[in-house]
């Protein structure tokens, strides 16, 4: 599935039974007018808008929290080439990243929003045949990230609930026969992005290309060499041998991510060890520039 775009990912996965949130493609945006969104979401007072290219492009432009007004204006100042996704306004509980295998599912959550430059240790929960594995951050409650429509993004403490947990199970086994058929679709293992709202509970927004080896997530990982040194800023001199990462990238500076991984890589950085969990923007980045990823928290 190496290249898909975020469209060709939606229609999969409604096609799968995995979409619960309504998504309206709009492939030709200079043609949209804020009647027509507000004729295609006439309950909703507020929309989120994505772009999406011809391949597996991230960190496109978006906007969140617009009124269809606000959004036709935005969506016919694009630059050509992008297609838009359309779809309601919910305030986001909390982050599920997950890994499809053949005999598991492997999910990463956060509370709140779950962005490219966050430092948040997630939890992680195994869901196997023979039952579940779940492991809390130590540093719970860490300081999440929010948004909602009169303030913008907040940050505040905030924990995995036991609520969350359950909720997330629960999706799992409901859906794991459809899972499983999109990753017999796609031939490979998956990664499927899941956020929780109020009015649509778990719904998922998109596939990742790329997720660790299956064994990645076995209990016995060890803990990071006593000689990896921590580095908190794209900009330090590069250590020798392994590194902890703890940096934020905003994701409109993909750029300086993209130039920093491959400074890692021409430094011959051969592995790095992450906080901010094996499934997460900065892990899916390192990885495809060819750079083993471990978790921090053996």
């Amino acid at each position: 599935m190496s290249g898909w775009d975020k469209i060709e990912a939606v229609s999969a996965l409604e096609a799968h039974g995995l979409l619960r949130v309504p998504i309206r493609v709009v492939r030709r945006p200079h043609q949209m007018s804020t009647r027509a969104l507000r004729d295609s979401f006439s309950e909703h007072r507020l929309l989120v808008l994505r772009t999406a290219a011809t391949s597996e492009e991230r960190n496109l432009p978006r906007l969140v929290g617009a009124t269809p007004a606000a959004a036709a204006t935005w969506i016919g100042n694009l630059v050509p080439g992008l297609s838009v996704l359309v779809q309601p306004y919910e305030q986001v509980l909390f982050s599920v990243e997950l890994a499809v295998y053949e005999s598991v599912v492997v999910a990463e959550i956060v509370p709140g929003i779950w962005e490219l430059d966050s430092r948040l240790t997630p939890a992680v929960l195994l869901v196997k045949d023979d039952g579940l594995e779940l492991t809390i951050p130590d540093t719970h409650p860490q300081m999440a990230r929010f948004h909602d429509p009169h303030h913008g993004t907040r940050q505040r403490l905030a924990r995995v609930d036991d609520w969350q947990i359950a909720t997330l199970v629960a999706w799992v086994r409901e859906h794991r026969r459809h899972l499983t058929a999109l990753r017999d679709d796609l031939g490979q293992p998956f990664g499927l992005k899941l956020h929780h709202s109020s009015r649509y509970g778990l719904s998922a927004q998109n596939l990742r290309s790329s997720v660790p080896e299956p064994d990645t997530w076995q209990q016995d990982t060890p803990a990071p060499p006593i000689n990896t040194a921590p580095l908190s800023s794209t900009d330090a001199p590069l250590p020798d041998g392994p590194v902890l990462l703890d940096v934020s990238v905003a994701r409109e500076e993909h750029a300086r991510l993209a130039s920093f991984i491959d400074r890692l890589h021409r430094a011959g950085t051969r592995e790095v060890y992450l906080r901010s969990g094996l499934l997460s923007h900065l892990a899916i980045n390192l990885r495809e520039a060819g750079i083993t990823v471990r978790s921090a928290h053996a």
